[in-house]
């Protein structure tokens, strides 16, 4: 006689459908009882772990169903692309190119002209194409075949298509850049330790991730607790987030992936959006130093 199982539990969350499966914090190597924070409409629970102070959605989209957002063209707004050229997409002063502008400073930091990076999680190719012009060897790599198709035809560069766990490039890299990409992954202790993997001795790792502690993630939080904001814990970012970082939870899964953080620090939207004047300056050394804008930005080195 065939045992009867339990159909699994398809959901839309945005415009997106998904099969649920349980999670658990992906840090603390025995999690203890979590937290839950806040309860969706649609039974997905937001849960803090007591352990590292990491948030993660639980139950979430299997990983299957994970990957397909990133073939959707409901995920990137492909529009962007139409027409587009380096020089206009520079001139245009968007929060887009600054953001590269300051991910490739970052690297300056750290590694030399010349240096052979990686940009994981790339979409389309654009930071790969700015620290090109900045005198690195970047490479880029995604799971997503539209984006990276994508941007092979618009930016007329040679992207890698696939998962990092099943990149084999021949040879390490003395920085590897995984910006807002450890909230969308699976497995993201996996990855930072196969980023480690791929890094020679003493090369740096470079990511963003939401930060929890953000003051307006903090209020937003504080409003659909209460019940004074019905968005469904929207700041969040489910299905396609599934973790929400502060220093603590960061610091402790670079640490168990292999890394000794370097720089933790905040990047606020004035400083994105290159406002430049002397309040705006003031409001962004604060702001950044005290790790309270909405994502967190890290270095951190390969322990050898």
């Amino acid at each position: 006689m065939t045992k009867k199982t339990d159909a699994p539990r398809i959901i839309k969350a945005a415009s997106f459908y998904g099969e649920l499966e349980e999670a658990s914090c992906p840090v603390c190597p025995v999690p203890p009882g979590p937290e839950l924070v806040f309860r969706r409409p649609d039974g997905v629970g937001i849960w803090r772990c007591p352990g590292c102070d990491i948030m993660y959605a639980s139950p979430r989209f299997t990983e299957k169903h994970l990957l397909r957002i990133y073939e959707s063209e409901d995920f990137s707004d492909l529009s962007f692309y139409d027409g587009w050229s380096y020089d206009n997409w520079k001139a245009g002063g968007t929060r887009s190119y600054n953001v590269t502008v300051l991910k490739t400073r970052l690297l300056k930091r750290f590694l030399s002209e010349g240096d052979r990076v990686l940009d994981v999680g790339c979409a389309t190719g654009l930071f790969c194409l700015e620290a090109a012009k900045s005198g690195f060897a970047a490479e880029g790599i995604d799971p997503s075949k539209l984006l990276i198709d994508l941007g092979r035809r618009a930016l007329k560069i040679d992207l890698h298509h696939g998962l990092l766990e099943e990149f084999n490039p021949g040879h390490k890299f003395k920085g590897l850049v995984a910006w807002d990409v450890l909230e969308h992954v699976y497995d993201p202790l996996a990855l930072a330790r196969r980023c480690a993997e791929l890094l020679e001795p003493g090369g740096h790792l470079f990511l963003q991730v939401p930060n929890h502690e953000g003051i307006s993630n903090r209020f937003k939080t504080l409003m659909n607790r209460a019940g004074l904001k019905r968005s469904g814990f929207k700041h969040f970012g489910f299905p396609q987030h599934i973790y929400f970082f502060n220093r603590k939870s960061l610091s402790a899964l670079l640490v168990r992936a292999g890394f000794t953080p370097l720089l933790l620090e905040s990047w606020p939207s004035q400083l994105k959006d290159g406002r430049a004047g002397p309040v705006a300056r003031l409001t962004t050394a604060f702001l950044k130093k005290n790790c309270l804008s909405d994502y967190l930005t890290c270095a951190a080195r390969r322990q050898d």
